[in-house]
């Protein structure tokens, strides 16, 4: 059985579901008691997503958050979304909780 994250996320966590929560303080996931830290741009990246939960966010947008004073094609945020997914997803080849709505961008969701 995974152990919930509610004792390593406190203040300093969006709980995503009760197994996986995103630390803002240490840039990185908790997968139950597991601590998975992410790469700057790609923190950068989910945080933004997190902080915008339950809206789709256009690629363009995604890539400014990532890189702001360069500019960059989709592949550079593919990818990033591959890192976040494996971070957050059980099966990040079958996505629920990050998906991508086709020729609108992406969605961190409420629900999985």
């Amino acid at each position: 059985m995974v152990k919930t994250i509610s004792e390593h996320c406190k203040d300093h966590c969006q709980v995503i579901t009760p197994w996986i929560g995103i630390d803002f303080a240490q840039q990185g996931v908790w997968r139950g008691a597991r601590f998975i830290p992410l790469p700057v741009r790609t923190f950068a990246i989910l945080a933004y997503l997190a902080r915008h939960r339950g809206t789709v966010i256009p690629t363009q947008q995604l890539l400014a958050v990532g890189w702001p004073d360069e500019p960059r094609v989709p592949d550079d945020l593919t990818r990033h979304i591959h890192r976040i997914r494996h971070a957050i997803e059980v099966h990040p080849n079958r996505p629920r909780i990050l998906v991508n709505r086709r020729g609108a961008g992406y969605c961190l969701r409420h629900s999985a």
